[in-house]
């Protein structure tokens, strides 16, 4: 029975129950799995036994493995997995129900079959039982294959992370009230297109679908948000940086987010040899790691605190009208935070505490009601330890839509980068990322302006933190000075 059938959920009582059943199940299913795979050709005759010589040849599998060049076109050396781990038959089972409560695009029983092989051509070779300039041929080939297949495993999740899909989150508190749905409640597509300063029509006549322009107080509204986030990340201690948009591939699937396949959502360029390598930047998160990249830090430098506002490209397919035209659209601005910790018990833990209480911050001061919550394994994607979210009451769609996260990456994207830092026995370690969103532009202007609309003047309050940057004023009202626009006729 194929495995994707049963339905694991933390709902259905004691989790460590849950976690027993999810055990038998990923067992039962990779041994006939196992059974039926018949890749693995083990010379029985040159009395090779790849679980009894598993250490011996770990360490020459490893450096053929550091050996490899995995991109072109940028310095950036092969992933330092935690092979010893991976590679050990003894947590197939550990790392096989990982990817299955993450439901993640990965198979460990494939790697550890790729690496019987590679070890049983590492041994006839030694046995000279195969020409050793074939043979190395076919280990190099082997060892490109199990690095991609190793790649592809997702970070292990979170002891108290809930168990499931993303209906299983759980609410960790509540922050500022609801307001109640009322009959002169507007949607931020019906202020904006009244005060004009929203256009959303024929967008895809001179964009794609789903774009929009922003026009006078929604236009300073965009940057009072950038301006005001970035005042409160630089008096918590943050190094604001400006990054590019435009990524090496490398750098954006070493953070955890694949370039290729049914499931990317990211934009590739493809236009040559040399421009198909890179990418437009999902969030500045990809560069922020990126310019981390192959360095050590002293253990004093940390923790490193960094910030950046950049426009953030995403395939992802819109929602519709249930969540509003500016919760879900391919490009927007984004304001990001990035933190590297050393890899001590507690330290990131904590670090992702302080981001979500600089969120919290944020919000609350805008007058924002918002809910933080633990999100369940298959919200984590690959890089992810644990993950929180903050969802922000949409007034106008009675929704409550995500405007913010917060992730604890630990050693996941730092292996594949090479970020480290020196103990205190001046050994190096692999450091602790993590990452937060401090200001998605489009999600919180949807939240902040439906909820502040004030149906009896026609106008829109703006928060105290907002007005020195919108001119001293408290209102957003309609505007005069722009006039309002049409799409006449379409040219074929």
């Amino acid at each position: 029975m194929p495995l994707s059938v049963y339905k694991i959920s933390s709902s259905y009582g004691n989790r460590n129950a849950t976690r027993r059943c999810i055990f038998f199940l990923t067992k039962r299913y990779y041994h006939q799995q196992q059974q039926q795979e018949n890749s693995v050709h083990v010379q029985k005759s040159s009395g090779f036994n790849p679980f009894n010589d598993h250490k011996v040849y770990l360490d020459q599998v490893k450096n053929y493995i550091n050996r490899l060049n995995p991109y072109q076109g940028i310095d950036l050396r092969a992933a330092q997995l935690n092979w010893d781990h991976i590679l050990d038959p003894q947590y197939e089972n550990t790392i096989a129900e990982n990817i299955f409560v993450r439901k993640a695009d990965a198979n460990i029983l494939h790697v550890h079959n790729l690496h019987k092989e590679i070890q049983s051509l590492i041994h006839r070779v030694e046995e000279k039982k195969l020409d050793p300039t074939q043979g190395e041929d076919q280990i190099k080939l082997k060892i490109q294959d199990l690095y991609n297949q190793a790649m592809k495993l997702p970070n292990q999740a979170h002891p108290d992370s809930p168990i499931g899909r993303e209906t299983e989150a759980r609410v960790i508190r509540e922050v500022g009230e609801k307001s109640e749905l009322s009959l002169s409640q507007r949607s931020i597509d019906e202020i904006g297109t009244d005060f004009d300063t929203l256009l959303l029509e024929n967008m895809g006549q001179i964009s794609f679908r789903g774009a929009y322009v922003l026009f006078n107080d929604f236009a300073r509204l965009e940057r009072a948000l950038m301006y005001y986030a970035f005042q409160k990340l630089t008096n918590y201690g943050f190094k604001m940086v400006s990054v590019p948009d435009i990524i090496h591939r490398g750098i954006i699937e070493s953070c955890g987010f694949p370039t290729q396949g049914k499931r990317t959502q990211v934009y590739q360029l493809d236009y040559g040899e040399e421009f198909g390598r890179y990418c437009l930047a999902g969030t500045s998160e990809m560069a922020l790691a990126g310019l981390l990249k192959h360095n050590t830090f002293r253990k004093d430098e940390l923790p490193l605190k960094l910030a950046a506002c950049s426009r953030c490209y995403r395939a992802e397919v819109a929602g519709g009208k249930s969540e509003g035209s500016l919760y879900r659209v391919h490009e927007f601005t984004k304001v990001e935070m990035f933190c590297v910790t050393s890899d001590e018990p507690g330290v990131s833990d904590k670090m992702l505490e302080d981001i979500v209480n600089i969120q919290t911050d944020l919000f609350s001061e805008l007058g924002l009601h918002f809910r933080i919550l633990d999100m369940p394994t298959e919200e984590l994607g690959l890089s992810a330890y644990r993950k929180h979210d903050i969802e922000a009451w949409m007034p106008a769609k009675q929704f409550y839509g995500e405007i913010s996260s917060a992730s604890n990456c630990s050693d996941f994207q730092s292996r594949r980068l090479h970020i480290k830092y020196i103990d205190d026995n001046t050994e190096e370690r692999f450091a602790h990322t993590l990452n937060g969103t401090a200001m998605a532009i489009p999600r919180v202007m949807t939240a902040l302006i439906e909820t502040n609309w004030k149906p009896n003047g026609e106008q829109v309050y703006i928060p105290k933190p907002l007005q020195q940057v919108m001119g001293n004023r408290e209102y957003i009202t309609r505007s005069t000075r722009t006039p309002k626009t049409h799409w006449i006729k379409t040219f074929n």
